[in-house]
């Protein structure tokens, strides 16, 4: 329909291979790339995409490139840190910056979509027809999350004394709240009864 896109390309062996190149230094990180339907189709179309290798969130992808080369990481670890970004629109200006400028918009988009799916994802607990079920539901939340951001900062405190730091997860946290309440459903089952 004429607007561009921007997909994350899936690791087919093409792709795959596109990863390997650069690692390699045989190819550059931005690429071209014939996209079209398969042979058998009875209405063939070509588009040219450009494809971006970027890596997650937390690695450099040169950093990724020179850990391969030297040989401390394999060719399949390197494969789970980098991804590509494949998109119709044509580069503009210097292709490194452009790259990056197309990665942030991705990122931004991503985001985006994240958010509209966890929307979606609560919304069907709130398709009741009563308030006050909605109401307690999200007080519900609310109280679980402040009670997970207390304890975590009264750990991160206690540990700071010992200097050994732990992760305090939600789901430790609801595990923890767990156990206190039928602690004390128990103590008051002694008590009443």
């Amino acid at each position: 329909m004429g607007g561009n896109i921007l997909i994350p390309a899936k690791q087919y062996k093409k792709i795959k291979q596109f990863i390997t190149e650069y690692l390699e230094g045989k190819k550059r990180r931005v690429r071209k790339y014939t996209f079209s339907s398969a042979t058998e189709a009875k209405c063939r179309f070509f588009t040219n995409a450009y494809l971006i290798i970027k890596a997650k969130r937390g690695f450099s992808l040169l950093g990724v490139k020179r850990d391969y080369q030297r040989g401390r990481i394999s060719l399949k670890d390197a494969n789970h840190i980098i991804f590509i970004i494949m998109t119709t629109k044509k580069p503009k200006g210097k292709t490194s910056s452009w790259a990056s400028r197309i990665s942030l918009f991705y990122h931004k988009r991503w985001l985006i979509e994240t958010g509209f799916s966890d929307l979606n994802r609560i919304n069907w607990r709130w398709k009741l027809n009563h308030d006050k079920v909605r109401y307690l539901d999200i007080l519900a939340r609310i109280l679980l999350y402040n009670s997970w951001k207390m304890n975590k900062m009264l750990i991160k405190k206690s540990q700071a004394k010992d200097r050994v730091f732990k992760t305090w997860t939600l789901n430790q946290n609801q595990d923890s709240l767990k156990k206190a309440f039928l602690s004390l459903e128990k103590k008051s089952r002694e008590v009443i009864g």
